[in-house]
């Protein structure tokens, strides 16, 4: 899926960015939000930025934002529990 947003001249220039860094980092920046509210997987994270999991774990650390946490842990015993059943 291809996504286009505007933006103003004046404002792309002041930023000093080609247009694939911006396309790049804004990437990032939406696979990490995406990822920090539960809405993808790790796996669909580093899928999203074509990175392994271990350049997206890197990045996430960075970011402060938790590879693990109790959402993750709950999700992962029920995922035990109905495969040991």
């Amino acid at each position: 899926m291809h996504v286009a947003i505007d933006i103003p001249d004046n404002i792309f220039f002041a930023i000093n960015e080609t247009e694939q860094s911006l396309a790049e980092r804004m990437k990032e920046k939406l696979a990490l939000e995406l990822y920090a509210s539960h809405q993808i997987t790790l796996t669909q994270a580093t899928k999203m930025l074509s990175k392994d999991i271990y350049t997206f774990m890197a990045l996430a650390s960075k970011h402060n934002i938790p590879l693990i946490d109790d959402y993750d842990i709950a999700e992962e015993v029920a995922t035990a529990q109905r495969l040991l059943k």
